[in-house]
């Protein structure tokens, strides 16, 4: 089964939780940039969405736009915030509009912005998204 890694990171913290996933699954971590499509069959596309003034950045929002549902079969999402918890409900929306289906395991973890939360992520949090990882990959062999 293929699987990608792509994110959106302005200040490195989802890029570090990012590279802590491919590394888990011996693939890349690629930014979300033009060159960043979806072009062959994903069995499982890992999406990392920082979250910007409370909400999805516009590069991610744009980049699941392009997403073609007969080549990306499943998301899962991952994500860093200061003070948000989730970005799922958000990307699930964006999702359902393209018929491709949100897995329900999602990974979420402090970033450092600012003065606020400080040391994150830190190495108990990208080990948390190394495990993040393998257990998604996992439900997936399982179904």
């Amino acid at each position: 089964m293929n699987i990608a890694v792509r994110y959106l990171s302005k200040t490195g913290n989802t890029e570090k939780v990012a590279r802590a996933i491919a590394e888990a699954l011996g693939v890349e971590a690629v930014p979300l940039t033009g060159s960043s499509a979806i072009e062959e069959e994903t069995g499982v596309l890992f999406l990392g969405v920082a979250v910007y003034a409370f909400g999805i950045d516009a590069a991610v929002t744009a980049f699941i736009q392009k997403l073609d549902k007969a080549k990306v079969k499943n998301v899962a999402v991952f994500s860093t915030s200061a003070i948000v918890k989730s970005m799922r409900a958000p990307v699930k929306k964006l999702l359902s509009e393209k018929g491709i289906p949100l897995l329900d395991k999602e990974f979420h973890c402090w970033g450092k912005f600012k003065f606020m939360r400080k040391g994150h992520p830190n190495a108990s949090d990208l080990e948390r998204a190394k495990g993040f990882a393998k257990d998604i990959m996992e439900m997936s062999r399982n179904v």
